[in-house]
């Protein structure tokens, strides 16, 4: 074990591995999400990372199920070496025997991670951050924002307002909206026709749109596509304070908005260097930097927000978690079933 230099990074203990280089020109390849996330990543995980070993990491932006297609086709050459993955994807990279094992040796910072967090994937992989699935508002349009989700259900099949929530096409959305809405109303993951049934009958009120780009969102937004929408808590936040408080708020309706978390896993037969690096971006330095940066949740419980921003991270326990491994099991059959009843 050995301590990284001087950085963001500096006291995180990480093992001193080696292994042979990856495909690609530099020393690590990562998967990850683009726009302000792959800033954040870059800027408060990566640098650092790169000053304190002397080694390069390449990001390379794409979609989990294109990642997961190519590390099977190539699983003795893996073209990634860790990769970010959203929970759905993430059981399915452990269910196709695509990632490692997670140890406390090859990653001593797990001690510092929330429990929910460490043990999720039984090993293949931790949570990195999460963000809540709540809802961003026009205020000259949304007098009234929903308290609750059965407020944004039934304001929006009364015509209160135009809203908007993530297609099937998204990652994740059979968690926020399927899961959701079903166990709300009496289903769950053994019965999602309440969920389906209820999105089916908002779509039909006309007054229901479906966004597949987190860029979409704001757009509609700001044109006046719709009023409001179900959103991301930091995404939210930083569109907000981006000179847009006058107009814009966001809310966590009750009985609480539902948890999307962003795990990182390592690949089977990735560079031995990605224990490094993943040791280094669980730190409570580097998570505290993301967060901030991004304002989402992190994994590590002892990581220190920018107080400017602290107050938008959205709490452990005002979080919904869906039984992410058994949807896991059944959101291919949920995903046809939206297909032939909404479409989009």
């Amino acid at each position: 074990m050995r301590k990284l230099g001087k950085s963001i990074i500096a006291g995180v203990a990480v093992a001193s591995l080696s292994g042979v280089a990856t495909a690609t020109a530099a020393d690590l390849t990562v998967g990850a999400f683009g726009g302000l996330w792959e800033k954040s990543l870059r800027e408060c995980a990566i640098a650092p990372f790169e000053a304190a070993t002397g080694k390069t990491v390449e990001v390379t932006l794409g979609a989990p199920v294109q990642w997961m297609n190519q590390i099977t086709a190539s699983p003795d050459n893996p073209p990634l070496d860790v990769i970010y993955m959203p929970s759905d994807n993430a059981f399915e990279v452990v269910q196709r025997g695509l990632a490692q094992k997670f140890t406390e040796e090859l990653v001593p910072n797990m001690k510092e991670l929330t429990p929910y967090f460490a043990e999720i994937g039984d090993g293949y992989g931790v949570v990195h951050n999460y963000g809540a699935m709540g809802i961003i508002y026009n205020k000259e349009t949304v007098t009234e924002p929903p308290a609750s989700w059965d407020d944004f259900v039934k304001g929006t099949l009364a015509g209160k307002w135009v809203a908007a929530m993530p297609s099937i096409n998204y990652p994740g959305a059979t968690s926020v909206n399927i899961w959701n809405f079903s166990q709300l109303n009496g289903g769950g993951v053994d019965n999602s026709e309440p969920g389906i049934s209820l999105i089916k009958e908002m779509q039909a009120s006309g007054n229901l749109e479906f966004w597949a780009d987190p860029n979409q969102v704001l757009n509609g937004l700001q044109t006046g596509e719709f009023d409001l929408a179900m959103y991301w808590d930091g995404r939210a936040w930083a569109f907000i304070d981006d000179g847009n408080t006058e107009k814009f708020n966001y809310v966590n309706p009750t009985p609480g908005s539902v948890a999307a978390m962003t795990w990182i896993q390592v690949v089977k037969n990735a560079d031995p260097l990605a224990w490094e690096f993943v040791n280094s971006t669980l730190s409570k330095e580097v998570q505290g930097c993301f967060g901030s940066s991004i304002r989402y949740g992190v994994g590590n419980a002892s990581a220190e927000f920018d107080p400017a921003v602290a107050h938008h991270i959205t709490k452990f326990d005002e979080l919904a978690f869906p039984p992410f491994a058994e949807i896991s099991k059944v959101q291919n059959a949920w995903i046809e079933t939206w297909n032939k009843e909404i479409g989009r």
